[in-house]
């Protein structure tokens, strides 16, 4: 009996009987050869900063044999996804871990599920990321990309949907005016409203009102300048208005006009639309118990 030859057999014979134990252990649902290795989805598509989305990852093992250590990773391009996102929650079913990917440097680069147990041959397996998109991101439309990893296989990086982060907010400033007559001296209240017209939340804006030389305003809500006043504002949801008032004391300057304008000197997120920015009023003293504002 040629011993060395026996013995190559039972240590064949057990690696299978290890691996159909392996097998047993795992993780998923059954798949066909056509199920796609790494499959992505996302929802909303269309996100604005500060919004929460939801990326599910199924991967699937194609093969006759168990992946061992399998891992479902979540990358995008043309950004890191941790650049412009935070996880939030992640969910790797029953005994899973979440916790986020680094390049050779270190720095983040992604996240990813780690599976609880093997996937078997033919079988699938989700993993749900939760992502919190970062207040101040910029505009952007990303690819998500997906990788099922293990000790025995990696799918390489597939990619997948789009996710459109949509950073605009339109705002449109109003600024009306109405007298307050007494006998001794005229007071011009005013209103400056903020308008979001979307289509992204605004979250935070300064309107800066001017008026005339010689003038001042005084607002318990607004900043007083040596040119006016500063109205701040925010968070906007998109359809979302806001008004601050000042007021300007002139005495009874009868018959002069005065000039008195507003405009949106900054905000967050990017404002797309610089036409609706701006408005002004004049107003008039014509007597001592009749002024006007238009």
């Amino acid at each position: 009996m040629n011993t060395g030859s026996w013995l190559r057999r039972m240590v064949i014979a057990g690696a299978v009987t290890a691996l159909a134990a392996t097998a047993v252990a795992t993780v998923g649902t059954p798949a066909s050869a056509d199920t796609p290795v790494v499959a992505l989805t996302v929802s909303p598509a269309t996100a604005q900063p500060g919004d929460t989305v939801t990326v599910t990852e199924t991967v699937t093992d194609n093969n006759f044999f168990s992946i061992l250590q399998p891992t479902a990773e979540l990358f995008s391009s043309v950004d890191a996804i941790t650049s412009y996102t935070t996880l939030t929650s992640c969910d790797a079913g029953p005994g899973g871990t979440c916790d986020t990917v680094a390049n050779g440097d270190g720095d983040p680069i992604g996240y990813r599920a780690v599976f609880g147990s093997a996937i078997g041959g033919m079988s699938s397996a989700t993993a749900t990321f939760t992502l919190t998109v970062d207040p101040n991101s910029d505009s952007a439309v990303e690819t998500l990309e997906g990788d099922l990893a293990g000790a025995n296989f990696d799918s390489g990086v597939v990619p997948g949907p789009t996710l459109t982060i949509n950073a605009k907010a339109d705002l449109a400033v109003a600024l009306t005016g109405s007298p307050q007559l007494s006998l001794l001296t005229t007071r011009l209240n005013f209103t400056v409203t903020v308008t979001n017209d979307g289509p992204g939340t605004a979250q935070a804006a300064k309107v800066t009102a001017t008026i005339p030389t010689g003038l001042h305003a005084t607002s318990n809500k607004c900043t007083a300048t040596s040119t006016g006043t500063v109205c701040a504002f925010g968070p906007l949801a998109n359809g979302a208005s806001a008004s601050a008032t000042f007021t300007v004391p002139i005495g009874l300057a009868i018959g002069v006009p005065f000039q008195f304008s507003a405009l949106r000197t900054s905000s967050t997120p990017t404002d797309p639309n610089p036409a609706n920015d701006a408005a002004s009023v004049r107003c008039t003293v014509v007597s001592v118990v009749l002024a006007s504002c238009n």
